[in-house]
């Protein structure tokens, strides 16, 4: 098990802070989103350190590969600076399970591999590549070779190309959990039971919005957290309401239902960024005021990812030109 020493953050808190001044705050998402044109608000980018240098970036029609850019460099600079390299793989073997992903829908269907792989993760991508072709798994973690063995197995029973998604997405997050857990850190055993509980809440409403029977939620929500499953299982038949009145009594529940019944809007969309916003809120309530620490660390990664799925709503919606107000309803809540 990983202990964490506190001051061991010391020097990378310091950076970061002056990093976080680069960060998309309310004013610059505001210029974003009163930009007339896509291009325009692209151009704000560049006042948070985004790599518009790169002449082959310059067109807002290549900000998904800056956003990718982006994030491989936050990474990047998180692995230099930080004490416990260990730390931050945990969120980059994310990536990695995108990309197998992709890999076995393309493999699984004879298709192509598509040119979205991410070069974000622990693994290379043209290794990945071999590794998937070849079914040659002895390098990845475990759980992640359990996991595709499983999607060859219920594939080939089943022809339901859905079963990638529902057992590498199951397995991500019990890795996630389970590596959070064997970190000896207080914020970050918190942390772990926090994601579960926002995922399976996430995955539970959509699975009543798909009508889908108590049988296959057993299966699907994932382990850990501090929300009893049974609550889950007692609402599968009841309306959304009675399932989010009895958030309200769960350990941070309070917090969530509040934010939910100062919406009008019930839609999947408007509850997800609500839970989204309560891991934002969580964040800074515990890193804001600490000067060192493993606390500021993690927030920073989860601030920069929170703007860059700012980013990509924001030009998304001025690409399709949707109204500001549309746009502005789908934003997440920003660190600074």
């Amino acid at each position: 098990m990983l202990k964490v020493n506190q001051d061991s953050y010391a020097y990378a808190t310091g950076l970061l802070r002056a990093r976080e001044l680069k960060l998309l705050d309310k004013n610059r998402i505001d210029r974003m989103l009163e930009a007339t044109k896509a291009e325009e608000a692209y151009r704000v980018l560049s006042e948070a350190e985004y790599g518009m240098d790169n002449e082959s970036l310059k067109s807002v029609s290549d900000f998904e590969a800056l956003l990718a850019e982006e994030m491989k460099k936050t990474y990047a600079l998180l692995l230099e600076i930080g004490p416990h390299d260990e730390v931050v793989e945990v969120f980059q073997k994310r990536y990695d399970y995108f990309n197998v992903k992709v890999l076995l829908k393309a493999e699984l269907s004879n298709q192509d591999v598509p040119p979205i792989l991410l070069d974000t993760g622990l693994q290379d991508r043209d290794e990945l590549v071999r590794i998937i072709r070849e079914r040659d798994y002895e390098q990845l973690d475990q759980i992640m070779q359990s996991a595709i063995v499983e999607v060859y197995d219920v594939f080939s029973r089943t022809g339901d190309s859905q079963v990638i998604d529902l057992i590498l997405d199951k397995a991500l997050y019990h890795q996630f959990y389970v590596e959070l857990k064997g970190i000896k850190n207080k914020f970050m055993n918190e942390l772990a039971d926090i994601i579960v509980d926002i995922t399976n809440i996430k995955m539970f409403i959509r699975l009543k919005a798909l009508n889908k029977p108590l049988e296959f939620i057993k299966k699907v929500l994932l382990e850990g957290g501090l929300i009893d499953k049974e609550l889950y299982f007692n609402n599968v038949e009841a309306p959304i309401d009675s399932f989010l009145a009895d958030i309200e009594f769960t350990e941070y529940g309070k917090a969530i239902q509040k934010s939910i019944k100062s919406l009008d809007n019930r839609n999947i969309q408007t509850l997800e960024k609500v839970l989204d916003d309560h891991l934002m809120n969580y964040m800074t309530q515990q890193a804001k005021q600490l000067t060192i620490g493993i606390e500021p660390f993690i927030a920073f990664l989860f601030a920069k990812e929170a703007e860059i799925k700012n980013v990509r709503i924001i030009l998304t919606g001025k690409i399709n030109g949707l109204s500001n107000d549309l746009i502005r309803e789908r934003l997440r809540l920003v660190y600074v």
